[in-house]
C-alpha cells in the first residue's frame, strides 16, 4: 500500500493529521473512553511518534496522567 500524497482531506481533517494543535474533527471522547482496556494514539506522521491521546484506563492501570504523557514517546 502507498500513500496518497494527493488525497482530498479537508483542512480540518489535514489539521489533525498534522497535529497543529486545533480540535479533534470527531468526538474521541465519546468513541474511545467507554473502551474496557488502556491504550495510547500516536501520531506517525510526526518525528517520534508523539502520543497524542490516552484513555482513563490507561491512566488508572498506568499510574501516568495524560498530562505527564501527551506529547512524549519513550
Amino acid at each position: 500500500m502507498e500513500w496518497d500524497s494527493n488525497s482530498d482531506l479537508s483542512d480540518e481533517e489535514e489539521g489533525f493529521l498534522l497535529n497543529d494543535g486545533g480540535p479533534l474533527p470527531f468526538p474521541v471522547d465519546t468513541l474511545l473512553q467507554p473502551a474496557p482496556c488502556g491504550f495510547v494514539v500516536t501520531d506517525a506522521l510526526e518525528p517520534d511518534h508523539p502520543i497524542i491521546y490516552v484513555n482513563s484506563v490507561f491512566e488508572m492501570v498506568t499510574g501516568y496522567r495524560a498530562e505527564e504523557v501527551l506529547g512524549r514517546n519513550w
